[in-house]
């Protein structure tokens, strides 16, 4: 079951503001450096454009060479393969961590 838009453009809101709190985080605490602060700010930059227009502006699908494609494109992996991908290696990074904390 696909996620309608409005919740695609809220969840990529919600993610640029943690991105966005975890690069003022950086600055104070002096962590990274310029490039990936550039790096993040770009992420936000998008994340945000992404939010507000419900799809990545034409200038980056363009610069992707072929490589970005739309949401609904058919040759996209469904979320039903990909999520459960992830989050089975979410967990994993997470045992592994408390391994290395606990234990180790």
């Amino acid at each position: 079951m696909p996620m309608k838009s409005t919740s695609k453009r809220l969840a990529a809101a919600a993610l640029s503001m943690l991105l966005l709190s975890l690069l003022i985080w950086m600055r104070i605490r002096g962590l990274g450096d310029v490039w990936f602060h550039g790096l993040t700010l770009t992420g936000v930059v998008l994340g945000f454009a992404y939010a507000r227009h419900g799809l990545l502006p034409d200038w980056v699908v363009r610069m992707g060479d072929g490589t970005i494609t739309p949401d609904d494109d058919e040759s996209n992996v469904s979320p039903r393969i990909y999520l459960p991908i992830i989050g089975a290696a979410i967990v994993l990074a997470a045992a592994s961590l408390f391994l290395v904390i606990y234990l180790g």
